[in-house]
């Protein structure tokens, strides 16, 4: 294997650095696989539409194959930049990121024959040389990247609940604009340093993605409630809200709907006369919240007053009662509502 030293001087560290190079190029390629795998197959949702599947496709199998040109690079020094291959990716990257980043912050999608004009640049690299094809590429992946904050900064209102996303869409804003400076320094600069960065920043970014799928599970349910909440059209037009609310708290507080361990948004949305799309809009614009977190909190409120009223009954009896299927299920919820679990509720009232 070939280590190539950045710097002559400190042969020692930048070894380190090349080893953890290829360290990160080589997870890389494997996570963004099998990213693309769970996205097509496992996933819920996330608005699939066969569009959405192509530029998901064409964006995770072109950061891949950068991060294989890297790792080459990284380990029998092949000159990427004498590569066109390697250029025409760092156009066709943006791009197909743009067509993606659409599918995930707009609920409805029209497509035209003006869409195809985001293609003119794949056409106008052929009439570019080697060297001249990556500025392209990086001017692209820097518009795309001011047009995709401009989109995040619409989303403000929900700024409170969109906390933990707002970093990490911002964070990868920052690393996309510091990578287009780098580009411009590459006259400049050793080549061997850019690769280094550019390559990790995409490394850093796909770890970052794994560990917040991994700690926050419900990362891509909430994107998808919040874009909804400030792009998509309302459903609820010509819909008496109030009423609907005041049916919706009846069946929840006389009749106990939620009682039904397979209770769905079907079901309650047919006991109220409106369709489940209707209904989803209904509860996340009232209550801020989706169904399924608005299930859990009418569970957990009917088993605090269970808890304090029959004090003889066990736990595990109260769990079933107010319509989780286990007791772990149970202690989960409650304790996301209320920051205590069922024990320590019933013991401190």
């Amino acid at each position: 294997m070939l280590l190539i030293p950045l710097d002559n001087n400190n042969p020692n560290n930048l070894c380190m650095i090349n080893h953890l190079s290829i360290l990160l190029s080589g997870f890389s390629i494997f996570s963004l696989l099998a990213l693309l795998v769970a996205y097509l197959f496992f996933l819920p949702d996330m608005r699939k539409s066969i569009e959405g599947k192509i530029a998901a496709s064409l964006l995770i199998l072109s950061l891949t194959a950068l991060q294989i040109g890297h790792y080459l690079f990284f380990t029998q020094a092949s000159p990427l930049l004498t590569y066109k291959a390697y250029s025409l990716l760092l156009i066709i990257i943006p791009i197909s990121f743009f067509f993606f980043s659409r599918v995930i912050l707009f609920p409805e999608i029209k497509y035209s024959k003006f869409d195809l004009l985001h293609f003119i640049p794949v056409a106008f690299s052929f009439l570019l040389t080697v060297k001249q094809i990556p500025l392209l590429g990086f001017i692209l992946g820097a518009c795309y990247t001011l047009w995709f904050s401009r989109l995040i900064m619409k989303l403000r209102p929900q700024h409170e609940r969109f906390k933990f996303e707002l970093f990490f869409f911002g964070l990868f804003s920052v690393i996309a604009l510091i990578t287009f400076a780098l580009c411009l320094s590459l006259p400049y600069i050793d080549n061997r340093i850019f690769f280094v960065t550019y390559s990790n920043s995409i490394s850093i970014c796909i770890l970052l993605i794994i560990c917040a799928l991994l700690f926050y599970p419900k990362l891509l349910g909430d994107i998808l409630l919040i874009t909804e909440l400030t792009y998509a059209k309302s459903k609820l037009t010509g819909i008496n809200t109030n009423n609907k609310i005041a049916e919706l708290k009846k069946i929840m507080e006389e009749d106990k709907v939620f009682q039904n361990e397979n209770i769905s948004l079907n079901m309650v949305s047919e006991e109220i006369g409106l369709s489940s799309h209707q209904l989803s809009e209904l509860i996340n614009t009232h209550f801020k919240m989706n169904f399924s977190r608005y299930i859990r909190e009418q569970r957990v409120n009917e088993a605090k007053k269970l808890l304090i009223n029959e004090p003889d009954s066990s736990i595990l009896a109260i769990s079933m009662e107010t319509g989780f299927k286990s007791q772990s299920n149970f202690y989960t919820a409650f304790k996301e509502i209320t920051d205590v679990s069922p024990g320590q509720y019933r013991k401190s009232n």
